[in-house]
């Protein structure tokens, strides 16, 4: 799983030694991303929940036309691209159509073309995608976004509760102990952050209890990480019989929190559970508020929900999110394409007070789509799988076009008929497909840790063997 030769090293440390170098990064971590301008920009962000459309504007009209001339001036793909573009007119978020869309493929084809000139790659911020749908990309920042973008990560913690300084647990896509690790502890604590990393590639109803006494022995009081890992440790908990440990706040990203995920972890940590979605790319945030509708943080970047044909959706019509950063400008990206899908809330007031726009209905990524025997692609299919609630959580796999196994994990009162009604539902949309069903205790997470609802095996080989195995009569 790591290749990297730091890894390797940090791996035949003594656990003891392990923790001491995870709590040296923190500090390294902790004086780039909490260091100068932290406390200015978080003050600054402080009041985004209040701020009123006017403020919004006016944010934008800050920082969108800097963003737009630096890309067309000083960004060479930019440059080519909107040779023959009138980018000086893009003064606002309504004249963002303008500009073409940004592919996630052109990005990942020329990377560093997409770098400010004059900028020396090594002496800036790098993020790497998971690479959950394809080869993992490489976000470079200025240090100087570091703070505001942590800044505005610790206003979402803030909307639930908690904070970074409060003891808390990950679970998500970061291998914390080899894969090969067959005995406890399956987790490494960070002294510094009182922070608990936790992996989710060993949790299972025999290991749980002992995550469960962890989290206890370490003070944690939250929890964050990919919901599907968060629920995995909720029941396998539940299932071994440990007593609920309760928190103040779980915030669950990266992949799609369903219905049951959210109704497990709630029921175990009996604590609200919040759904936030950001991305390595850093082109947009958006948190889930105490009544839960998932408001934008504007400070981040500007969203637009479009169609196919770019055109803008209309409230409550789902689209494809399209984002551009406001706060990268050492490799901007404009108008680009996050590959997710969602719509525009049709209410627009919310009894948190907050009067930015509502993502509602995320609908999974633009790559979850089937392919028919005919060669239609369709997607759009998460509002057919969340249709019951007593589908705790469900996979298609095809493995052919025209044909696909709904891997299905019961909930609480379900009932063959449920899934049933899933594959009608389906059916319903894309016209004649032929869907087997099949129950499983565990759907299989991606080699990144993630759960996906569209898994075409002709593009993941590295999975064929799993499915393989699963999907034999």
């Amino acid at each position: 799983m790591i290749q990297d030769w730091k890894m390797r090293l940090y791996w035949r440390l003594p656990v003891f030694l392990q923790e001491a170098a995870l709590s040296f990064y923190a500090a390294r971590h902790e004086k780039i991303n909490h260091g100068s301008g932290y406390q200015e920009w978080r003050q600054r962000f402080h009041s985004w929940q209040s701020w009123s459309r006017a403020d919004r504007a006016a944010w934008c009209a800050e920082q969108l036309p800097y963003i737009v001339e630096l890309a067309a001036t000083r960004v060479p793909y930019y440059r080519e691209q909107w040779r023959h573009v009138d980018w000086k007119a893009v003064q606002s978020p309504a004249d963002l159509p303008l500009l073409p869309r940004l592919d996630k493929q052109a990005l990942r084809q020329n990377e560093q073309a997409f770098l400010r000139e004059g900028l020396d790659r090594h002496a800036l911020w790098m993020e790497k995608t998971s690479g959950t749908t394809g080869t993992a990309l490489h976000i470079y920042r200025p240090h100087a976004m570091q703070p505001k973008w942590w800044a505005l990560y610790e206003l979402c913690r803030n909307v639930a509760g908690v904070a970074w300084d409060i003891p808390y647990a990950s679970l998500g896509g970061r291998p914390v102990v080899p894969g090969d690790t067959q005995r406890p502890p399956y987790w490494r604590f960070n002294r510094r952050w009182h922070h608990v990393y936790l992996s989710s590639y060993h949790v299972s109803q025999r290991t749980a209890p002992g995550y469960v006494a962890a989290m206890r022995q370490y003070g944690t009081q939250w929890i964050e990480g990919y919901g599907s890992a968060i629920a995995a440790l909720a029941e396998s908990a539940l299932a071994a019989g440990v007593p609920p440990l309760p928190l103040r706040a779980a915030i669950v990203s990266g992949d799609t929190l369903l219905p049951g995920m959210r109704v497990s972890i709630e029921q175990f940590f009996q604590c609200k559970c919040y759904d936030h979605y950001a991305q390595s790319e850093g082109v947009c945030m958006a948190m889930e508020c105490p009544y839960g509708r998932m408001h934008l943080l504007p400070a981040a970047g500007i969203v637009e929900i479009v169609r196919d044909d770019g055109t803008p959706c209309t409230p409550g019509e789902v689209g494809e999110i399209v984002a551009t950063g406001l706060l990268n400008d050492a490799m901007p990206l404009i108008r680009y394409r996050l590959g997710d899908y969602a719509a525009w809330a049709q209410e627009r007031d919310c009894p948190c007070g907050n009067v930015h726009p509502v993502l509602a209905n995320l609908a999974g990524r633009v790559d979850d789509y089937l392919v028919t025997a005919d060669g239609r692609t369709i997607g759009r299919l998460s509002t057919a799988v969340k249709r019951s609630s007593t589908i705790h959580s469900a996979q298609i796999v095809q493995d052919r076009p025209g044909h696909a196994y709904l891997l299905v994990r019961p909930g609480q009162g379900y009932r063959p008929a449920d899934a049933v009604a899933v594959c009608d539902d389906i059916c319903e949309r894309i016209g004649t497909f032929e869907l087997e069903i099949i129950e499983v205790s565990e759907i299989p997470k991606t080699p990144q840790g993630k759960t996906v609802l569209v898994v075409r095996l002709a593009d993941r080989p590295a999975m064929h063997t799993l499915y393989t195995m699963l999907l034999k009569p």
